[in-house]
């Protein structure tokens, strides 16, 4: 069922403690809010997101802390080769690099979402004073 069905519905429906009109008005604030909260990134801050979490990632590793070098296991090999045989990798210390570089991005843009809501408010204000 569509919204609009649903809407149509209700009108037709609807006798009781709320108006059609107010369980309408409700259906499209949720809306509104569900729209609002879906982050749309740009090609340039998704570039953004991705240079911070290398530059990230490439800070643990010089800090040795994606690669323990004291556990990574060597053989020797055929021909008297020194082969590597096993480097384990701290998978959780890559995870709270992409984790933190997104948390504090999107922080950021609410930030930043939060200075412009309240800056189009000031100025609808100033507006207002005005007539």
């Amino acid at each position: 069922m569509t919204k609009n069905q649903t809407i149509d519905l209700l009108r037709n429906q609807l006798p009781g403690f709320y108006s059609a009109e107010q369980v309408i008005n409700l259906i499209d604030k949720m809306e509104e809010e569900k729209v609002q909260t879906a982050p749309k990134l740009t090609l340039d801050q998704l570039r953004e997101i991705t240079q911070s979490i290398v530059n990230a990632i490439e800070e643990e590793a010089q800090r040795d802390n994606i690669v323990n070098f004291d556990d990574v296991e060597f053989e020797l090999g055929w021909d008297r080769r020194i082969e590597v045989r096993d480097v384990p990798i701290n998978f959780d210390a890559i995870r709270d690099c992409v984790q933190n570089e997104l948390t504090d991005f999107f922080e950021n843009a609410d930030e930043v979402d939060a200075d412009e809501k309240e800056l189009e408010e000031i100025k609808r204000i100033e507006e207002d004073n005005r007539d």
